[in-house]
């Protein structure tokens, strides 16, 4: 594993767990919560203490950086958000952030005012694609006004995502996609 670089095997892991959004209706609330743990678990003490992640941790990364957040992020967005805003917001984090540093990795210009470490090329296609994949799998399970809150939740997320925030970035995409969400369906 010694020639994979961590950024493309982060964002693939990313996407991965980021798909087991589209298991929330099925496992509902307990079963979605469980699936979050063991993740968090995983990551925060399993992966460093056996140099599980080595492929995808970053260099100097703690127990508490994106690694953990991320399943933190969803944990809280099961146990307190209704189903389906929980999978849309989880979708929105699983989506947006690898795409915008994909995209922001390649076309650096122009920077996003007040950030210049993200790109607006990179928060565009982040916002498109978390839109797209949101609704999509919004109207797939039922929800007849899908688009237009997968639209604005995707913004508040990378709004979120490309602010100068202090921490991950994960807390703070997943809380503003689930307030929307929340707010709208």
């Amino acid at each position: 594993m010694s020639g994979l670089r961590p950024a493309p095997i982060r964002r693939a892991v990313h996407f991965v767990f980021g798909a087991c959004a589209l298991l929330v209706p099925w496992l509902g609330r307990t079963g979605s919560a469980v699936l979050a743990t063991a993740a968090l678990l995983y990551n925060a003490i399993l992966a460093p203490q056996f140099d599980l992640d080595r492929a995808y941790r970053r260099p100097g990364e703690g127990r508490w950086g994106g690694l953990t957040t991320y399943p933190l992020a969803v944990l809280l967005l099961v146990v307190f958000l209704p189903a389906h805003a929980a999978m849309g917001a989880w979708i929105v984090l699983a989506v947006l952030d690898p795409i915008a540093a994909a995209v922001g990795e390649r076309w650096r210009r122009p920077p996003v005012p007040g950030n210049p470490r993200k790109s607006l090329s990179g928060s565009l296609a982040g916002f498109l694609a978390a839109a797209v994949c949101a609704g999509l799998a919004l109207r797939a399970f039922g929800v007849q006004e899908a688009f237009g809150p997968a639209v604005a939740a995707a913004l508040a997320g990378a709004v979120a995502e490309a602010a100068p925030l202090p921490g991950e970035d994960n807390l703070y995409v997943a809380g503003a996609a689930g307030a929307v969400f929340w707010w709208l369906l």
